[in-house]
């Protein structure tokens, strides 16, 4: 999600494939999947992009001519940066990041996305373009870009917030709204957006949890035999050793990967596979399937399963028929 505004931008990442007086979607089809960004210019300097990807990584080396602030909001799936130094950080489901990249400087030597699966929205503000729009276009609002950089963004820092209600609330309208009043409300909500942010103090200031590429790889492999085998019985400590990760690692790492612990991770896709065979075995009882999800106790597995899928397998099975 490295960006620079303007026509420039439009040509990083994917080809044109379609542009009109109001968006320009950028579409790449590639070897591990597909990706498409669709760009609003809401105003002079500002710009909002909707990212919609399914495929590995959508990097390209990218070194701004201007100065930036990028606003990442993470929706769905996770996206993840790789620093000079090799360690990685991530941006997961509910997270907001604010980065600044920096005329002649670049801040990421990568980039993945390790579910395959990354939704989320773009700000991007070309500092002094920008700066002129809101200084014309919202003076009562005195909001200063740089003030807002040199608070969230000191020395290479970016700005982590997990996900919160006031986060929350911008993006989640963001996300739905209705495409007549797309642009104006572009606009209200980036000036809130800024509005929040200038609120804030360095106390905010949270660097991104780094981990090293190993960590990143192991704890990748994990979430992957998690996905493949759900009704293993492997323990979290044994699924540590066999990817040869420390299992505190592992944990933290996963955790920023997949947005649940990874306990939470594997009752979830135990349930969600026990969901599958209670439709597409009906001759199976309840019984066997908790038995085949590693529940020698029926009623604990359908406690399990009601936490999960929000009914009891019973009433799961006799809702599909």
């Amino acid at each position: 999600m490295e960006k620079i505004v303007k026509d420039s931008l439009h040509k990083i990442y994917f080809p044109y494939k379609e542009r009109s007086n109001i968006n320009v979607i950028l579409q790449q089809d590639t070897d591990t999947g597909s990706g498409e960004l669709t760009c609003y210019d809401v105003a002079p300097g500002i710009q909002i992009t909707y990212n919609n990807l399914k495929m590995d990584s959508c990097y390209r080396p990218l070194i701004p001519q201007q100065d930036f602030l990028q606003i990442d909001h993470c929706l769905e799936g996770c996206y993840e940066f790789e620093q000079e130094k090799g360690n990685v950080s991530f941006l997961g489901e509910g997270d907001l990041s604010v980065s600044s990249l920096c005329k002649g400087k670049q801040l990421f030597v990568g980039s993945r996305i390790p579910l395959k699966k990354y939704r989320g929205i773009t700000v991007l503000l070309e500092i002094e373009e920008a700066q002129k729009t809101l200084d014309t276009g919202f003076q009562q609002g005195d909001i200063c870009l740089k003030q807002i950089r040199d608070t969230l963004c000191a020395d290479g820092r970016s700005l982590l917030i997990k996900s919160k209600h006031e986060i929350d609330h911008i993006f989640s309208e963001l996300y739905r709204v209705d495409e007549r009043i797309r642009l104006p409300y572009f606009w209200i909500k980036v000036i809130e957006l800024l509005l929040f942010l200038s609120l804030l103090d360095a106390s905010y200031v949270k660097k991104p949890k780094q981990f090293s590429e190993d960590v990143s790889k192991g704890t990748q492999q994990a979430y992957q035999y998690i996905i493949e085998n759900p009704f293993s019985k492997m323990t979290i400590s044994q699924l540590a050793e066999m990817v040869h990760v420390a299992e505190s690692s592992m944990k933290r790492c996963f955790t920023s990967i997949a947005g649940n612990s990874i306990g939470t991770f594997m009752k979830i896709k135990r349930m969600e596979a026990a969901a599958e065979l209670l439709v597409s075995e009906p001759q199976l009882s309840i019984c066997e399937v908790a038995e085949t999800a590693g529940y020698e106790n029926q009623s604990k597995f359908s406690a399990a399963f009601k936490s999960v899928m929000g009914v009891t397998p019973f009433a799961y099975r006799c809702k599909s028929w």
